[in-house]
């Protein structure tokens, strides 16, 4: 079974302390008449606070991302004693604690900097009384200890969010399938410079096979009689799998409003995509990518009439990050705006001169015909420079969300001669979307975060790489120049996760470059 990144979920355990005084006494920091200085009013006090905490947090906390463990009630006294079984009480579950929901209530900050220094676990406070978050947080993070504060549960909330997705790229393995070597590729030489830095920064780790081994794989029945792996039982389709392919292939037809294939071409393409999941869950990976044009020149592509494109549209479908030319970093930037928009990523190639394709005049026949509507044109043409397409033909039908209906979509095949088959999507559909595009950069220093516009759509009637989306950006020239750093593939998902995005950048120690 393939782990989805995105059903990961933030564990949170909160800690609630209170303190109560033994002794009827007045001071500096102890006021009160008669029955309120005694333990018996404290106890009934506390026990409102804690009763007040549980509801805010079970009012707050109701994402399905987070598992919200039963809060850990620690009740001090006026001699603020930290003792190894109080620790030992507050760590009881710290394996499976990624954060912690700290109460400021009483006087606690001594007591956390003893949990922290020996548990080593980032906390976060209960949005409340101000000068109990900034003792607490000041006094911890001068010794060095992952803490954090923000006066509304809706920024505690979207900051869990982010800890989220930064826990989803750590529990992320992507299924590198190369030709040439595990960082470079003729598909795309924005690639990361060093995967062992991205493991260091990020926490994603990487599995790799050989493209020519992959490719023998998807060969039906033939579990040990492939060339690359001679004698050696291999994952190539089973009779199982052919039964999945012949369902798929009959739902992909049936549901399609239009469908320009053959079924058996759109079978050998589902060959890659059953192999690709067969090998993400032997090998335990949860995100994958492959090189087109270094495939493509070995001519293996047209002799086994397929491409690579159904199955990124597929396996992105599902939750799997999956991404063209081998692009690892567009493949992690689909990741984290997933994660964070609760929805599919799209990625193509991000061009600039949407003008000179919209009119015909870019040079890459056969790649764009006349598929472009009116009044997509009359925008592209009057906004020129703010106005940029991204094109690819991995279009995923549910980006309104993960359990979104599908949306309408045609099936026609890559190639001329009939193979490889791509689902259509008319972006046009969707003018006026909001989207947030988000892309690493090859050093892994940098995140770039933009916002746009839909404005048209390409290719739903074309085959090739032409399917694409034309959106408007505020300042076109300033994306571009910032887009010089982080390469070509910029990812892009539904909705406006601007900020969230960049929130993440930040705390995964990248530098944030906005556009």
């Amino acid at each position: 079974m393939i782990n989805l990144g995105k059903d990961v979920k933030l564990n949170v355990c909160p800690i609630l302390v209170t303190l109560h005084h033994d002794y009827v006494f007045e001071g500096p920091c102890r006021m009160g008449k008669d029955f309120e200085l005694t333990k018996d009013f404290d106890d009934m006090a506390n026990a409102e606070l804690v009763k007040g905490a549980k509801e805010e947090i079970e009012e707050n906390l109701t994402s399905p991302h987070f598992n919200v463990t039963e809060p850990i009630w620690i009740d001090r006294n006026e001699e603020f004693l930290v003792t190894p079984s109080i620790l030992d009480d507050m760590a009881k579950n710290k394996d499976d604690v990624d954060i912690y929901l700290v109460g400021p209530m009483g006087r606690l900050s001594d007591l956390m900097i003893d949990f922290m220094q020996k548990n080593h676990k980032p906390i976060i406070t209960i949005p409340g009384p101000q000068c109990m978050q900034t003792i607490m947080v000041a006094s911890t993070r001068a010794r060095g200890l992952e803490s954090y504060a923000y006066r509304t549960w809706k920024e505690t909330i979207d900051f869990l969010e982010v800890l989220r997705a930064a826990k989803m790229l750590k529990e992320t393995r992507v299924l590198c399938a190369s030709r040439f070597g595990t960082t470079r590729s003729i598909s795309d030489l924005g690639n990361f410079v060093s995967l062992e830095k991205v493991t260091d920064k990020l926490g994603t780790q990487f599995t790799f096979v050989n493209i020519h081994e992959l490719l023998d794989q998807t060969h039906i029945g033939k579990s040990g009689e492939n060339y690359t792996l001679p004698g050696r039982k291999a994952l190539n389709p089973t009779d199982e799998d052919v039964k999945e392919m012949e369902e798929l292939a009959d739902e992909l037809i049936g549901k399609a409003d239009e469908c320009d294939m053959e079924r058996e071409e759109i079978i050998n393409s589902e060959r890659f995509y059953i192999t690709v999941k067969k090998m993400l869950d032997y090998y335990g990976c949860n995100a994958f990518a492959a090189p087109c044009p270094d495939a493509c020149a070995t001519r293996r592509l047209n002799e086994e009439r397929m491409t690579f494109c159904l199955a990124h549209s597929l396996l992105g479908e599902m939750g799997v990050p999956s991404a063209c030319e081998y692009d690892i970093p567009a493949c992690l930037s689909i990741a984290l705006l997933s994660c964070m928009a609760d929805k599919p990523a799209y990625m193509g190639n991000t061009t600039h001169d949407a003008k000179a394709i919209a009119t015909g005049r870019y040079g890459l026949s056969p790649f764009f015909h006349t598929d472009i509507n009116d009044k997509c044109l009359d925008v592209v043409k009057a906004d020129p420079e703010n106005v940029i397409l991204t094109w690819h033909a991995v279009p995923r039908r549910n980006m309104q969300g993960w359990d979104s209906p599908k949306a309408k979509y045609a099936i026609r095949p890559f190639a001329a001669s009939g193979f490889g088959a791509t689902l259509r999507y008319d972006f046009n559909n969707d003018i006026g979307q909001e989207i947030t595009m988000a892309r690493i950069s090859p050093a892994c220093d940098k995140i770039l975060v933009a916002k746009g516009e839909i404005v048209g759509g390409v290719g739903y009637n074309d085959y090739s790489c032409s399917e694409g989306v034309f959106f408007k950006v505020k300042d076109g020239n300033d994306f571009f120049q910032k887009q010089l750093d982080v390469g070509n593939h910029v990812p892009l998902v539904y909705g406006d996760y601007f900020d969230q995005i960049c929130k993440l950048g930040e705390y995964l120690g990248l530098e944030v470059i906005t556009a």
